[in-house]
């Protein structure tokens, strides 16, 4: 999932396809650093962008 807690921003993209799924799972790029939340804080919490990754 999308990064949070950089230090700079960063643009981000959110697949739309996460919004099927309750919880979401978002982290820094480690196993040990993984938070749980939904799609739509993932969103608030990046300043990401919704889109169709897949589509």
């Amino acid at each position: 999932m999308a990064p949070v807690g950089r230090p700079a921003p960063l643009r981000t993209l959110v697949d739309t396809a996460s919004a099927d799924h309750d919880p979401v799972w978002a982290g820094g790029g480690v196993p040990h650093a993984m938070f749980r939340t939904t799609f739509a804080e993932l969103l608030t919490l990046t300043g990401g962008q919704a889109v169709a990754v897949g589509a």
